[in-house]
């Protein structure tokens, strides 16, 4: 009997496991999940992976996933700026003229080269008694002037001008009025009511010639007086408005007018603290004389353009007061 026959089974049975045996220590079949085994969690529900298809969560990523690269990405381009950024401050550090400049402001088509105030004029003026021109006077006064470029190729329309009052003072010593009002054909009057803060306009027609320069002049003074009336000094500055929008301001004057009220005033304190003379002491009181001669010189040492008769005003004023 062969040695494969000894056992009663046949040759080819007897090297492998019985039925039972095979089916008893097959292997599991493993599905997409993860099992209990592998994590110590107990067995995968299928719940838990539907839950992970809907969300998209498929686990950790990988090293080197998509996002990974993107915000390396970013991480790199941040430092590249930061690093640009730096060397562009050093360059501009040690040579400021690399720095970029912004365009210069294109320079105003129209402006002021110079200005004065100077006695250069006599204004002509009414006398008026009982609504009838009695007398046709002329009365000294200054002309505040402004000397304009025009830089433009085109020419240039001045169409306005402004008196900007920064003050007005009246001398006053009052002696008595009389009927006669005085009409002055200022180029700027000044109504009697105003006072500082005050703007008085005036319309304006002149054209300016492109590269060019041209002087313009004014008078300025009371809108009326009369007989009797003081003499005022305005603190102002004239503003010039051109048809392209521009302005220029003449610099501020200190200005008397009228000039021949002033020399009335002064000829009535000459008579009141000047030597008994016939007909009484005059109808100023020497007080108010003394005070109003340094007032006006007050005003004078501050101002700083005080118009010629200003300055003779204040002179000849304080002359009178100290006799």
């Amino acid at each position: 009997m062969s040695s494969g026959e000894a056992d009663g089974l046949p040759e080819g049975e007897q090297c492998g496991p019985s039925r039972e045996e095979a089916s008893g220590s097959a292997a599991p079949p493993r599905s997409g999940g993860r099992t209990g085994d592998e994590d110590g969690q107990g067995p995968a529900r299928p719940e838990d992976d539907a839950a992970a298809a809907e969300t998209g969560d498929s686990g950790p990523q990988p090293e080197g996933g998509f996002w990974h690269k993107q915000s390396r990405a970013l991480e790199i381009v941040g430092a590249v700026v930061t690093a640009v950024a730096g060397v562009a401050g050093l360059i501009f550090l040690f040579w400021p003229d690399a720095q970029p400049k912004s365009d210069p402001e294109p320079a105003p088509a129209v402006e002021l080269v110079d200005s004065d105030v100077d006695r250069e004029t006599n204004v002509a003026a009414d006398v008026v008694f009982d609504g009838q021109v009695t007398e046709k006077v002329r009365i000294p006064a200054s002309v505040v002037s402004a000397t304009l470029r025009n830089s433009a190729d085109n020419p240039v329309l001045i169409t306005g001008a402004e008196v900007n009052l920064v003050s007005a003072t009246e001398v006053s010593c009052r002696y008595g009025a009389g009927p006669t009002d005085i009409t002055a054909r200022y180029d700027i009057k000044i109504p009697a009511e105003a006072r500082e803060g005050a703007v008085i306009p005036r319309k304006m027609k002149y054209t300016l010639p492109p590269h060019t320069q041209e002087r313009v002049a004014f008078t300025v003074g009371p809108e009326r007086y009369g007989e009797g009336s003081m003499p005022w000094i305005y603190t102002f500055t004239i503003s010039l408005y051109m048809d392209d929008g521009a302005t220029v301001t003449v610099p501020e004057v200190t200005y008397l007018a009228p000039t021949d009220m002033a020399t009335a005033f002064l000829a009535l304190a000459d008579q009141a603290t000047g030597p008994p003379q016939p007909g009484g002491p005059g109808l100023m009181d020497p007080s108010c004389i003394s005070e109003q001669a340094r007032s006006v010189a007050r005003l004078v040492k501050s101002a700083p353009r005080p118009s010629p008769e200003l300055r003779e005003f204040s002179a000849d004023l304080a002359r009178v007061a100290a006799q």
